[in-house]
């Protein structure tokens, strides 16, 4: 159990990692909030120790933080706002067990964020 929560925290990580960057905070504050809410209902039905559970919560921070830097840059005159807002969004729409059963699928707000990001290179 304490594994299979680890990995779904850390599925939920890299899955927002993976995110290139209404408005784009609005929705990095959704997108936070999801992957918090997740975290938190998976912590809560898991027998990890108090010491686990506060090393999950703090890491899920530092992966907000992480998001957010990946967005700094993105300005609303930037080509890629509309879209990375809409896939942010689009994730944040999701229920946790999509979330965390979504593999290596994608929305579709984020697969054309995904192809433009991709032909910008």
């Amino acid at each position: 159990m304490k594994r299979n929560l680890l990995v779904s925290v850390f599925a939920l990580f890299a899955w927002a990692a993976s995110l290139q960057a209404g408005s784009l905070e609005d929705a990095y504050e959704l997108m936070c909030e999801k992957m918090q809410s997740c975290a938190v209902k998976s912590i809560e039905v898991s027998d990890l120790p108090p010491e686990m559970r506060a090393m999950v919560l703090q890491s899920l921070e530092g992966a907000c933080m992480g998001i957010q830097q990946q967005f700094s840059g993105i300005t609303t005159a930037h080509p890629l706002y509309g879209s990375a807002s809409a896939c942010l969004k689009s994730m944040a729409s999701l229920s946790c067990d999509e979330i965390e059963n979504q593999g290596e699928r994608t929305t579709p707000e984020c697969a054309r964020y995904e192809k433009i990001v991709g032909g910008e290179s």
